[in-house]
């Protein structure tokens, strides 16, 4: 059985991400001498991120979320109410920017303060991306999503004690300066 393939991939290919943990988890216990380059392969993995890379990934999220998302959140709904349709919007953008933020405490809470800091200057810059709104993508909903989630980002960092390269920011997003020298 070892190495089947199936149509040119592996089985490991075929593998769902928690399917590969708990192979990890079955791997470390039955072999315990791995846990040491495990260990040091998770902390590349963590450590290394690029900036460039998260903020075109946060922009995506973000700006090619469809307006038809809208359908099912705005309007009304029993028990609630009536949800604008620029609230619903804010919510969807939300829940697309929250992996993003969930990512950036774990690195500082894990004390990877280099590393949150590169993410947070990557999803601040995809904020930035996004602020013109573009017409036909939620976004045009909540024109002033991207500058009040970034201000968020800005408070995050703070909290965290993440001090944020306020020269960088102001090439990055230079509309933003005075909100971002606040860092």
């Amino acid at each position: 059985m070892k190495g089947v393939r199936t149509a040119g991939r592996t089985m490991l290919a075929e593998l769902t991400a928690q399917e590969k943990a708990d192979l990890l988890d079955r791997l470390l216990a039955a072999q315990p001498q791995l846990r040491a380059q495990v260990e040091t392969l998770a902390v590349e993995r963590m450590v290394s991120n690029d900036q460039a890379e998260t903020a075109d990934e946060v922009e995506s999220a973000l700006r090619y979320l469809g307006i038809d998302e809208l359908s099912g959140r705005a309007g009304y709904r029993p028990g609630q109410g009536y949800v604008h349709e620029c609230e619903a919007a804010d919510e969807i953008l939300d829940e697309a920017l929250e992996p993003f933020l969930t990512d950036l405490d774990r690195r500082a809470r894990l004390g990877l303060t280099t590393a949150a800091t590169r993410l947070a200057v990557g999803i601040l810059t995809g904020l930035y991306q996004c602020r013109d709104g573009g017409g036909e993508t939620l976004l045009e909903y909540s024109p002033d999503f991207p500058a009040e989630r970034a201000a968020d980002v800005v408070d995050r960092c703070r909290r965290h004690g993440i001090v944020l390269p306020t020269a960088e920011l102001h090439d990055l997003a230079p509309d933003w300066a005075s909100m971002l020298s606040g860092s």
